[in-house]
């Protein structure tokens, strides 16, 4: 009896054991079924705070897409939620998260580094960000004043770069530094205040089918369809066979005419007058 109570303990605890889930945040949220199930619901927690920012508020969709893009990051999904901002319907990174992303990486040996310089004047002209590397420095893009110009980055409703043109230049240098040495990091977006100096027009989001919808329509029709003829490909005649000559030389002979002259029909014919001389 003992045995087979034993037994059925240990069936139990099998069966148990068996129906728990495992998730494997590595393969990220969309490695397993487990792992997408597990991220659901963590998302619909999230979506319930009140703390996160209103685009995540009642709004498991979102949520869900932040849990996806911290756990490649390996950070909290709360901190991406901070500070990841829609902007013309995509999503940006705030530049001071640029900056402590970066730093937080662990792939440099030193924080970033920003050699900061003046125009003749005594105000911020230029930036660029640096670190380094097992002994080896790493630098991005250097950022001016001029370039700000010539981008009119300047000329923006609401620009900072008039009133704070030193830690615009920082966060500038620091995101094109992030693009050029870790862009996994960045995985591919803006800052969001590059994402407002480009404008809705140079950073829309473009519908596909509407777009090719749309060139079809101004691009049909406007050229003549011309079907060209088929080239007339000339027949040579087939080779003449032995059979073939013999068949042609046979109609030539003429019909009615008896070819096969007898030995006696020879004999009757007169001979030439030279002939009869040497009889």
């Amino acid at each position: 009896m003992a045995e087979s109570k034993n037994t059925q303990v240990a069936t139990q605890n099998q069966a148990q054991v068996s129906t728990n889930k495992v998730t494997d945040f590595s393969l990220g949220i969309f490695g397993t079924s487990d792992n997408f199930i597990m991220a659901n619901q963590m998302a619909k927690a999230l979506a319930q705070s009140t703390i996160v920012p209103k685009e995540y508020q009642g709004n498991v969709s979102n949520a869900l897409i932040a849990i996806e893009l911290a756990t490649r990051l390996k950070t909290s999904p709360l901190m991406v939620m901070q500070h990841l901002y829609v902007v013309y319907g995509r999503p940006s990174w705030s530049a001071q998260y640029v900056i402590a992303m970066i730093n937080g990486s662990g792939r440099y040996d030193m924080e970033l580094q920003f050699d900061e310089k003046n125009d003749k004047n005594g105000k911020p002209y230029s930036c660029m960000c640096w670190t380094e590397k097992d002994g080896r420095k790493v630098t991005g893009p250097t950022i001016t004043m001029d370039l700000a110009k010539d981008e009119k980055w300047l000329d923006k409703n609401g620009s900072k770069w008039q009133t704070m043109p030193q830690i615009m230049l920082r966060y500038r240098a620091a995101s094109f530094f992030g693009r050029m040495n870790c862009p996994d990091l960045m995985m591919g977006m803006y800052t969001r205040e590059e994402v407002y100096e480009m404008g809705k027009d140079e950073y829309k989001v473009y519908d596909l089918e509407a777009e090719v919808k749309h060139d079809i329509e101004s691009h049909a029709n406007q050229e003549e369809f011309v079907v060209e003829e088929p080239a007339q490909i000339e027949e040579k005649p087939a080779p003449k066979t032995v059979a073939d000559v013999t068949a042609g030389a046979k109609e030539k002979e003429p019909v009615g005419k008896d070819t096969n002259v007898s030995a006696k029909e020879k004999k009757e014919q007169p001979l030439p007058d030279f002939m009869k001389a040497m009889e």
